[in-house]
């Protein structure tokens, strides 16, 4: 069955209708030969235009998850599934041999190309949306989701068996409660008493994930 990586509430989804007229959106997407309604939405770049956004704070950060998932994708492990929850509750799956774009720019081509077809193959699929729920990814496995609220403990040896590892994705703010209720029954971590990156998370918890699998398997 394996283990699993899931990034909880990601900051990756398109522009939402509400903002697509704003005029920093529209010279974004004019710019660069794109409608409103097909582009990624980037903090840096619609600042102006997501004031107005609920939870605005969790939101248009595409390059934490890029970040975190070429870290976790150049893991000579593999014994893991890749997931990634969207901050408007989609799953997606990456398959581990996806040799994601360096370059930020070419990534966010990537996705916004994901968001419309809602598959990406080359030979064989990619990545894709799939019709799963989060408990569905953590079914049967001990779900260990890394929050700042979380316990301080040596985790290591929760590691050993197949287990479904939660990181948050998302810049600022705490996990919906509706994310929380979907995972169904979860043990918090902390990796200490300050607030860490997800990327932070991510590299300590890979780390140890490798560190423990490379003694089981001697």
């Amino acid at each position: 069955m394996g283990s699993a990586f899931v990034f909880l509430e990601a900051s990756l989804e398109l522009v939402p209708e509400e903002i697509r007229n704003h005029p920093a959106v529209r010279a974004d997407a004019r710019r660069r030969g794109k409608s409103p309604s097909r582009i990624l939405l980037d903090d840096s770049k619609h600042h102006s235009a997501m004031k107005s956004l609920r939870f605005r704070e969790k939101r248009g950060r595409p390059d934490i998850i890029h970040q975190c998932l070429l870290l976790l994708l150049d893991s000579p492990v593999e014994d893991f599934e890749v997931y990634v929850h969207t901050i408007n509750g989609e799953l997606i799956w990456i398959n581990r041999k996806t040799r994601l774009p360096r370059n930020y720019n070419r990534f966010v081509g990537l996705m916004e190309k994901l968001f419309v077809e809602r598959k990406i193959v080359s030979e064989t699929t990619l990545i894709e949306f799939v019709d799963l729920k989060l408990r569905d990814v953590a079914e049967n496995k001990e779900v260990l989701l890394f929050r700042e609220k979380g316990d301080v403990v040596d985790f290591g040896d929760m590691l050993e068996d197949d287990v479904t590892i939660c990181v948050g994705a998302f810049p600022h703010g705490d996990f919906f409660e509706e994310t929380l209720s979907e995972l169904g029954n979860f043990k918090e971590i902390s990796l200490g008493t300050e607030s860490y990156t997800s990327l932070y998370v991510t590299s300590r918890v890979l780390c140890e994930y490798e560190r423990v699998r490379s003694h089981k398997d001697r």
